[in-house]
């Protein structure tokens, strides 16, 4: 049997590790705050705060909701007995429905009849188009910017294998004997060397990171040329070690700064879908009117060449008798004049119900289409009851504009953090303890690491420049975009506050300008009507009765038209105020549904934890 090798002699046992190094280890291994750290989201509430109460202090809050004013003259009253007949003159706003004959489309064939109404056209809309979609992917790819930006701190496993072989020359000791010539001993190197180690590694929230590792290494030594071997052995160890910073770079809020950056990241790209949506809505309002209204104008138009036709066919019919040429001519230079109108309306209507398909992006009606899109939802034309400070109150709780606003004071809050954190010392603590075991077998080898063999380091690394002017500019230049955060988070409001009282004005100016324009269409079917009656009672038409004749009912057709319009901005301004309000959503039934987890937002600036906006439905 072989003699017992020097490496396997027990050496002197290890004196213990210090039990003040293990608590500090510990303590630092758990994350513990530090107590330079605050939360700098405490002084900017009252700021946030302010900016809202400022705005809404300005209101009384005990006034009865106002409805929208009618005009003070309101000509129905006094044309009430003749209401219906007038109604029956000019065009007519039923005809732009489905038997509306826009001729053929663009591909030579007939085209096809496709009724919708606006809310189907908004959820079709709200499930196929572009615009939503690209934000959504937008806001898929900002959540999983959340995963990468977590999964930092996942632990991570690692293996290896070496080999080494050493074969070095040395100096030859020479040792002199008594008797014959010196004993020479060859310094040199003849090294075979095997490594084997598997690890585990963790980074912490405080900072630091924990490595645990299990090492196997076998070596054969011997000398040459007296082949001094010594006896081929396993040593196995394993092994703990820890790096923490204590000052710089120490803390949860400092190392997981980067996933509450891409948590709000997230959140911003969900409030844009959500924006995005809430304009979408405004958007398909517009395409859809503007398709009714240019409608309207083909009646219109229409309308009007056939009422110059029945004037042109009575002075042809009148020629021979009082009617001269000049006259004639001048009426079938009006008929003229109208069917280009007529010809330009067509084209406007193809393009309006292009533009609504575009928007919609629903695969039923594709823009290369020829279908022909019927509006079937009548304008709302009924007094519309607000009250102005309830309507900014709820503008401040679900307005985007406002929500993205503070999104970006969080963000400058999470960069003073870090900032300030990078203003103290370098002071970084590393402890390596390790447990060694030896034999000749590689499995005898792991069961002799019984903790009589103990290594261990302990160091501490401190620094810090002298002046500490990059530090200090940094914190600065933090704290200046923090208080430009706010500044923006006050304007943000302030914009909430014009968008609602602008749409509130217009509310109430359209519901006024729909009477009045209302007014000017039964004032003019009533011009209409006594000059078409008086032209039955005449004996000849002069030129100049003609001329007015024309006139008239050119401006009948511009009052249908300017009542149609009044009405479509009247409600286009309804729109605009659900938008304004952030309330344009829940009031079209449309659900929003978030891609990934919902990240709460600081309790302390939001208390509702609104951001929830990545995809929608029905």
């Amino acid at each position: 049997m072989r003699p017992e090798s020097p490496h396997h002699r027990r050496p002197r046992r290890a004196a213990a590790v210090p039990a003040s190094i293990l608590l500090l280890a510990t303590l630092v291994a758990a994350g513990c705050r530090s107590p330079l750290d605050r939360d700098p989201a405490a002084d900017l509430r009252a700021t946030v705060r302010a900016a809202v109460d400022r705005e809404l202090e300005a209101l009384p809050a005990d006034e009865a909701p106002v409805t929208t004013r009618a005009p003070a003259i309101d000509l129905s009253t006094d044309l009430d007995s003749r209401l219906d007949a007038l109604a029956e003159i000019g065009p007519q706003v039923a005809d732009a429905g489905a038997s509306l004959d826009l001729g053929d489309g663009l591909d030579g064939r007939p085209r096809e009849v496709v009724t919708i109404g606006l809310d189907e056209a908004i959820r079709r809309a709200v499930v196929h188009n572009l615009g939503v979609q690209r934000t959504r992917v937008d806001q898929a790819v900002t959540a999983a910017e959340v995963t990468r930006s977590e999964a930092a701190f996942d632990a991570v496993v690692g293996a290896g294998a070496n080999f080494a072989r050493i074969d070095e020359p040395g100096n030859d000791i020479l040792l002199t004997t008594p008797i014959g010539p010196p004993l020479v001993i060859d310094q040199g190197q003849d090294v075979s060397q095997w490594g084997f180690t598997t690890d585990l590694t963790k980074r912490l929230t405080s900072g630091g990171s924990v490595r645990l590792a299990a090492e196997t290494e076998r070596q054969r030594i011997f000398n040459t040329p007296q082949q001094f071997l010594y006896d081929p052995a396993w040593q196995s160890a394993v092994t703990l070690g820890l790096a923490q910073p204590l000052l710089r770079g120490f803390g949860e809020e400092v190392n997981t700064a980067q996933i509450r950056l891409a948590e709000n990241a997230d959140r911003r790209s969900q409030i844009g879908v959500r924006s995005r949506l809430l304009d979408l809505v405004v958007e398909v309002e517009n395409a859809y009117w503007n398709l009714a209204f240019t409608r309207q104008q083909v009646v219109v138009a229409r309308w009007l060449v056939a009422e110059g036709e029945r004037i042109r066919d009575i002075l042809a019919n009148r020629r021979g008798f009082d009617t001269t040429l000049a006259q004639y001519a001048d009426a079938v230079a009006t008929v003229e004049s109208r069917k280009t109108r007529l010809i330009q309306a067509l084209r406007d209507v193809g393009r309006a119900a292009d533009a609504l398909k575009a928007v919609v992006n629903d695969p039923d009606f594709p823009v290369g289409g020829e279908q022909d899109l019927v509006p079937t939802d009548e304008l709302v034309e009924s007094p519309y009851t607000f009250d102005l400070r309830d309507e900014i109150a709820t503008a401040m709780s679900n307005s985007p504009v406002i929500d993205a606003a503070i999104v970006g004071i969080e963000d400058a809050s999470i960069r003073e953090i870090v900032a300030r954190n990078g203003r103290l010392p370098a002071l970084d603590l590393r402890a390596e303890f390790a447990w060694l075991g030896l034999a000749e077998e590689f499995g005898s080898s792991v069961s002799a690491i019984d903790g009589d063999f103990v290594d261990y380091i302990v160091g501490m690394q401190f620094s810090q420049p002298i002046g500490n002017r990059a530090a200090e500019s940094v914190l600065v230049q933090a704290r200046l975009r923090r208080s430009a955060a706010v500044i923006d988070y006050r304007r943000a409001v302030q914009r909430a506050v014009l968008d609602v009282k602008n749409a509130v004005r217009d509310i109430d100016a359209g519901f006024q300008l729909v009477a009045q324009a209302r007014n000017f269409r039964l004032a003019q079917a009533e011009n209409l009507r006594a000059l078409e009656a008086l032209r039955e009672t005449l004996a000849a038409l002069t030129p100049e009765f003609l001329n007015l004749l024309f006139q008239r009912q050119e401006r009948l057709g511009e009052a249908q038209l300017q009542e149609f319009g009044a009405s479509v901005t009247y409600n286009i301004a309804i729109a605009q105020l659900e938008r304004s309000t952030g309330t344009g959503l829940e009031k079209r039934g449309i659900d929003v549904v978030v891609v990934a987890p919902d990240r709460t937002p600081d309790p302390g600036l939001v208390s509702d934890g609104r951001f929830d906006s990545a995809t929608a439905g029905e």
